[in-house]
């Protein structure tokens, strides 16, 4: 067991190359808006940045349904270990990458591109991780799942850190290094990975039979795709405009120094890590839909005096305001992170779960874009409406998980005629 313990970890940290990557395009949008798409407009480049993200993140599930039909048929840990790598190379390639002054046109066009790439390893890497978790760990399945999430946020927490003294340090010398040592530190995430796993067998290469076609039975599970997708667009761009867009938020905003909303976003992702098993626990106790309707509730009630609070720009108001996202968030991530996979039949639950979980996240990657045209409209109204919507696509997608919940209890247990 401690073996497999250590194992899964060090298969997990390569989710942190993931996300240390994600957070740290949208933190530092506005200097890469600047190198690779110069506008006089200086929204006009930021839109344009934020689009590219989206870019990355729409092919999510044409990846989701490769990696996840590849670890079905063969072994989920040899295809998330060929998704870090393609990922790690990737992300420090972003690094190095020529600017617009430089090559023109082609360096937007290499960026979209390395974004394409990232987005299909992606695309299998962490939905993998969660239907490995709730098979081998089904009688604390949200606690496992809960742990893959607070692996997964320190990447967010490295690039929270990096991007605080990235903007107290560099930003008065040079608005490049700012955001491309950030990336190129990536590589050393990168070599760590590859070191930790350099005695992991991952060359499975036994295939499992299947008594079905994967197109056929995803088609009968319809209802559960749907689920999951609402379950994930929802989530994940929560995630996104929490613990991302707010930063960007404050600095471009509200004229909040840059070293302040990165050191309030890094306590707050701490928290989250912190809180993430701990909110899978609490649901595997008491059952995932009552933590769901409570934190969603809770979230809602209090996003519009959150934004406010955030409005006022003293630190320990805009502190508070993030915490208590941050808790609600994680309380509702607790709740419903196992349904990504066990909604799904066993016998095609990793294609099931990548696909549906990339189709979200490849809508959540729009959560930027979105949420910045919400606050062009209103600063508070605007982004609070959105936040409530996603709340409200959650909620549905909760309602589809019942329906698939009830039509498997008729199967086990056939209504007499």
């Amino acid at each position: 067991m401690h073996k497999s313990i250590a194992s899964f970890f060090r298969l997990s940290f390569g989710n942190i190359i993931e996300w240390y990557d994600f957070s740290l395009y949208i933190y530092f949008a506005v200097f890469i808006a600047k190198d690779f798409f110069p506008n006089h407009d200086p929204y006009v480049s930021l839109l344009l940045t934020f689009s590219t993200f989206f870019l990355g993140s729409i092919v999510r599930p044409l990846g989701g349904l490769l990696a996840g039909w590849f670890s079905d048929r063969y072994h989920p840990k040899k295809i998330i270990n060929l998704c870090v790598i393609a990922m790690g190379i990737s992300t420090f390639i972003v690094a190095i990458l020529p600017d617009y002054q430089m090559i023109g046109i082609w360096a937007p066009v290499l960026l979209m591109s390395l974004r394409i790439i990232q987005g299909l390893s992606v695309g299998g890497q962490f939905p993998g991780l969660i239907s490995l978790s709730v098979k081998d760990h089904h009688g604390e399945k949200g606690f496992a799942v809960g742990l893959v999430f607070s692996i997964s946020s320190l990447g967010f927490l490295l690039a929270s850190i990096v991007g605080f003294f990235a903007s107290s340090f560099l930003s008065h010398h040079d608005t490049q290094l700012i955001w491309r040592l950030p990336f190129a530190l990536s590589g050393i995430l990168f070599l760590l990975y590859l070191y930790l796993n350099r005695n992991e067998d991952y060359n499975y290469s036994k295939k499992h039979a299947r008594s079905q076609n994967v197109f056929i039975s995803l088609a009968k599970q319809y209802k559960a795709i749907i689920a999951v997708t609402c379950l994930t667009t929802m989530a994940a761009s929560l995630y996104y405009v929490v613990f991302t867009y707010l930063v960007n938020y404050q600095i471009s905003q509200l004229g909040v120094a840059e070293g302040t909303a990165f050191f309030i976003n890094s306590l707050t992702l701490l928290i989250a890590c912190v809180f993430y098993p701990f909110f899978g626990k609490f649901a595997d106790s008491i059952g995932a839909k009552q933590l769901f309707y409570t934190a969603g509730a809770l979230f809602f009630v209090l996003t519009i005096p959150a934004i406010y609070l955030i409005q006022s720009k003293e630190p320990i108001w805009v502190f508070l305001a993030i915490t208590v996202l941050t808790l609600l968030m994680a309380a509702i991530q607790g709740a419903i992170s196992p349904l990504f996979a066990e909604v799904f039949e066993p016998e095609w639950q990793t294609t099931g779960c990548a696909f549906s979980y990339s189709i979200g996240n490849g809508l959540s990657g729009g959560a930027p874009l979105v949420a910045l045209t919400m606050v062009h409209f209103d600063p508070i109204y605007g982004l609070s409406a959105f936040m409530m919507l996603l709340l409200g696509i959650g909620s549905l997608g909760l309602i589809f998980v019942k329906q698939v919940q009830k039509q498997k209890q008729s199967l086990v247990y056939p209504v007499a005629v």
